[in-house]
């Protein structure tokens, strides 16, 4: 998922972002959501500085930063980049002035849109949101797990956020990926998925179920050996182990431990 942060003062406007980015990101079923809305630039560098966010910022500048650089909107682009060098800065200001140094201070910035009638910067706002999203899904590293949603979004999923896959049913190709905070809908069959994954995080350990190993409780591997056929993972729900597969997710564990 890729997060949205958005910084500014004048309140009718970030308004107007907000709903640009809402009625695009609905409209286009991008794997996004905005994760903080401020005037204060602390609240975006505490969010970001103890995670691996990867965001999309749309910082707002306002008159008389290029005499001062130290504040506002600009020094908030310096520490995003401390934290966050991969992200995706958007600058919007009312005078061209503040262009130049945004290069002077190699702060890097997807775009640059300045303040104009709302369907012009309402349209820069949405092209903003597609760059930043086709580059971040693009990123496929070796930790990420690639698809194509059911509604056609490509979206980019660390390995370490999965929890599983399920199919939606014995005769359905539509394959369920789980997450903590989500789940989404695409069509592969359990045989495609697993030679996506790397070899020791998940298990294919029923038909209908690939776990990643990673999250089983630490009570997993003495209940199977007292015979339960299932595990609860940390979203709650159940995953079922058959009889043949048990053997080898044991020794998986085991091997682990």
């Amino acid at each position: 998922m890729l997060s949205v942060f958005l910084f500014g003062n004048n309140r009718s406007f970030i308004e107007f972002v907000i709903k640009s980015i809402h009625t695009h990101v609905e409209l286009k079923k991008l794997d996004m959501e905005i994760s903080l809305c401020t005037s204060n630039p602390e609240r975006i560098i505490t969010f970001i500085e103890g995670t691996q966010t990867n965001g999309l910022y749309f910082l707002e500048l306002e008159e008389g930063e290029w005499d001062n650089p130290d504040t506002k909107g600009l020094e908030t682009a310096r520490l995003i980049r401390k934290h966050d060098p991969r992200g995706f800065i958007v600058f919007i200001a009312t005078s061209p002035d503040f262009l130049p140094l945004t290069f002077k201070y190699k702060l890097e910035a997807l775009a640059y849109i300045q303040k104009s009638d709302d369907t012009t910067v309402r349209q820069q706002i949405c092209e903003c949101i597609d760059d930043a999203y086709d580059k971040h899904v693009s990123r496929a590293q070796s930790g990420n797990f690639i698809f194509k949603e059911q509604s056609g979004s490509r979206i980019s999923c660390a390995f370490d956020d999965i929890l599983f896959f399920e199919t939606e049913s014995s005769s359905s190709k539509l394959i369920i990926l789980h997450t903590q905070k989500r789940r989404y809908k695409f069509y592969s069959t359990m045989n495609e998925i697993i030679k996506e994954l790397p070899v020791g995080l998940f298990f294919r350990s029923h038909k209908s179920f690939v776990i990643n190993v990673g999250h089983l409780p630490k009570d997993s591997a003495s209940d199977l050996r007292k015979g339960k056929d299932s595990v609860i993972m940390p979203n709650g729900e159940i995953c079922y182990i058959s009889a043949r597969r048990k053997g080898g997710l044991l020794k998986l564990l085991e091997s682990s431990a």
